[in-house]
């Protein structure tokens, strides 16, 4: 196992000689095999390790033991760490999410401000290769593009890294025993609640038994050829929007309707996807319909000015070969006319 994690480190450039890495550890077998792993690679890397464990407060007792594990995990092997504990059911009220996002959300919230704390230069996370498989099924079946298929990255903002990325889960069960390590099991993670854990238990098994063994390793090599192939389309529309000169930030955008439709139609998609996320408010999230409605507005035959109004405040208006797209402070209230 330690053989591939070097080589995902090398391949991915997930590391540097003297990196102060900040691991989270949850206790379970993956973040329990990352720690040690990262223990055992330390000298070559000459790395600086902190553990850090949140406790989201959903399952009391089990949540309470998971904690007092992690502390004495790190105290044997002279690790320090630092935890804390948040209230996932009461940050969640009001806030239309569900108790997933609202978790991801504040375990991220939290590695990022305890490893400024400590003065980590990069965080780890346990995600291995069955986790990347799930993610992948998990985005197709809701209708994901390129984005959502390339799954977890190796690397996310030049900080958060997965060492275990090209690891299975029977791997990490294997290493754990022959370093004769314990872990915790999180209760929740058999829970059909969870589209994840249907997949993990139901679908993958599914796939494995009546259509591919390696279903697992395929998804996985998948997942990185669509990375591979997204990051270049991401940076050839870089350069397009350097070359028409958009301004991140700025608070209209406008651009030729002669030169956006002379691209390619995977290009016309992707411009019009950065500058309505660039125009949404925080928290509106751009989908397929958006960038649809955006693109059949540009592509109408006639010249005339036209406007067209998006979730989020997004104002989009044409007139000749000019296409401008950016926010509004407000819409007028429609009133009802019938009497009441």
């Amino acid at each position: 196992m330690l053989k591939r994690i070097r080589k995902t480190i090398a391949d991915c450039s997930l590391l540097e000689r003297g990196d102060h890495l900040l691991v989270a550890v949850s206790g379970g077998p993956d973040s329990v095999a990352l720690l040690r792993a990262m223990v055992a690679l330390s000298p070559e890397y000459e790395l600086r390790l902190t553990a850090a464990h949140l406790n989201h407060g959903l399952r009391g007792a089990e949540a309470h033991a998971e904690e007092v594990f992690v502390r004495s995990l790190c105290a044997g092997m002279g690790i320090p760490c630092l935890c804390k504990a948040v209230d996932i059911r009461a940050l969640r009220k009001g806030r239309g999410m569900s108790l997933e996002e609202i978790g991801r959300e504040q375990r991220y919230r939290f590695l990022d401000e305890t490893a400024k704390t400590c003065g980590a230069s990069k965080i780890a996370t346990g995600h291995h290769r069955d986790d990347q498989a799930e993610t992948v099924l998990i985005n197709l079946l809701r209708g994901s593009g390129l984005e959502g298929l390339k799954g977890i990255p190796p690397v996310r903002d030049g900080r958060i890294i997965r060492p275990l990325l090209h690891v299975g889960r029977k791997e990490i069960l294997e290493f754990l025993n022959h370093q004769g390590l314990t872990y915790m099991t999180d209760s929740s993670n058999s829970s059909p609640l969870f589209l994840r854990n249907r997949i993990r238990h139901e679908l993958i098994p599914e796939l494995a038994l009546r259509y591919n063994p390696a279903v697992v390793e395929a998804l996985s090599h998948t997942a990185d050829i669509i990375r591979r192939e997204d990051d270049y389309l991401q940076a050839v529309v870089r350069q397009i929007l350097g070359q028409w000169e958009i301004v991140p930030g700025a608070p209209e955008i406008r651009i030729s309707l002669t030169a956006l439709l002379g691209l390619h139609e995977a290009l016309q998609g992707r411009l019009i996807k950065y500058m309505l996320g660039a125009a949404a408010l925080p928290g509106h999230g751009i989908g397929y319909r958006h960038i649809e409605a955006v693109l059949g507005f540009a592509r109408r035959k006639s010249r005339r000015r036209a406007s067209l109004d998006l979730p989020g405040l997004i104002h989009v208006e044409r007139e000749g070969d000019l296409l401008r797209i950016g926010r509004v402070f407000s819409r007028p209230v429609r009133r009802d006319k019938r009497k009441k």
